[in-house]
């Protein structure tokens, strides 16, 4: 099944969704950071997906491509737009990156104008007319991380004639490391440090127990044909044969008890769970919706997706993934969830369904990462959850969100 595109409603879940990941988005940088150099950049080392950033002026830029500028040039808005394709264009060929000298291919993924503000790093009012010594421009390229055991290289040949070196950061699952490349060694060699299982996908969540009934309806049909038969046997007078046909029919409908047979589920009765148990099911749900984001492919969003969820809110939680990854993109951060502890959960039977209401309180920690840097997040949400089993596994069919909060910044 194809992925739904994207109108501009929704339904209440996809809110709800959308803001799961809301608050890591207004994450500020450490102010002990100092403004980007006129040329800087970035390795974001991510179990499933590696980013190139570039952070330029455009000003600097001038010393390989001609973009009309000066040191007194203003940018207007649509100036601004103009620029962007020629410098991203320009910049996709740049500072290539090789894994076992088998080169990596990068697709260009967000362009940004920003502030050189230390305790910002501000994107630029759209509406702005600004000064080209007031603004950096950033372009971010991504590719797919399919091995975390090699490490890659990276050769950076976009060094300004006067800077004696260029400092490039490189952000993983550890910390952010700097180093400085010349013209005398342009080339990086470095290795990404990954948590243990990065790639895996999250666990199944328990077998739903359907309290299935098997009805032997040949059994029953053959004992319901006994009766009038002994009945008539015995008025006849002859209860031997009565006795005998009763044993064969008695063998014949054991006989063939699990064997012809079809089983039924009853609908309508909720599942009666403790808290320890809603939970079992829960965590391994939530992990998989977060896991979606680790794809830039709608189609295997939409997979991954529907592994954990079901019914309506399919196509609704999807919906708000892509507005969440929508609001990223106009922000330029990138946001990774590292893990989740589900706090509490109050599960109660469905009336209406052979599942169950469960409403959860959990914790999130991530990473927020934008123009060469991480930022740790934790964010606490609360949520009722409408959880049934479809395809013989639990799945989400509906969400309320009612509260989120996150932890002051360190």
């Amino acid at each position: 099944m194809s992925p739904p595109t994207l109108p501009r409603t929704g339904f209440r879940a996809a809110v709800a969704l959308s803001l799961l990941f809301s608050p890591f988005l207004n994450a500020q940088n450490d102010p002990a950071t100092p403004p980007p150099a006129t040329i800087s950049g970035s390795l974001y080392l991510d179990a499933w997906q590696l980013e190139k950033e570039f952070v330029v002026s455009p000003l600097a830029l001038q010393e390989w491509l001609d973009l009309g500028l000066t040191a007194d040039s203003i940018l207007t808005p649509r100036q601004r737009e103009a620029i962007k394709p020629t410098i991203s264009k320009f910049l996709a060929k740049k500072c290539p990156v090789t894994r076992m000298d088998e080169p990596i291919e990068f697709t260009l993924d967000r362009v940004h104008f920003i502030e050189p503000n230390a305790k910002e790093f501000a994107l630029i009012d759209p509406k702005a007319v600004v000064s080209v010594n007031d603004l950096r421009i950033s372009v971010v390229f991504a590719a797919p991380n399919t091995d975390l055991s090699q490490a890659i290289d990276l050769f950076w040949d976009l060094i300004p004639a006067q800077a004696p070196y260029i400092t490039i950061n490189v952000a993983d699952a550890v910390e952010t490391r700097f180093f400085n490349l010349s013209k005398f060694a342009p080339s990086l060699n470095i290795r990404g440090r990954y948590p243990l299982g990065a790639r895996e996908s999250p666990k199944a969540p328990p077998t739903p127990d359907l309290s299935t009934i098997k009805i032997p309806w040949l059994s029953i049909a053959l004992i319901l044909c006994t009766i009038p038969v002994i009945l008539r046997l015995l008025k006849t007078g002859r209860p031997n044969l009565a006795l005998v046909g009763i044993g064969v029919l008695a063998g014949a409908a054991a006989a063939v008890k699990d064997r012809v047979s079809f089983e039924y589920t009853p609908t309508g009765r909720g599942h009666a769970l403790d808290e320890a148990h809603a939970s079992e099911i829960i965590d391994p749900l939530l992990r998989g919706v977060y896991h979606a984001f680790d794809y830039r492919d709608q189609s295997k969003q939409y997979d991954v997706l529907s592994k954990v969820v079901g019914g309506e809110a399919l196509e609704s939680i999807f919906l708000g993934i892509q507005r969440t990854l929508e609001s990223r993109e106009r922000d330029g951060s990138r946001v990774r969830v590292q893990d989740l502890m589900i706090e509490s959960s109050s599960p109660t039977p469905s009336k209406s369904s052979r599942g169950f209401l469960t409403k959860c309180a959990w914790k999130v920690s991530g990473r927020v990462g934008h123009w060469g840097h991480f930022h740790d997040r934790t964010n606490h949400y609360q949520a009722t959850f409408e959880i049934e089993p479809l395809q013989e596994t639990w799945k989400i069919t509906g969400l309320t969100l009612h509260a989120r909060e996150r932890d002051p910044a360190p």
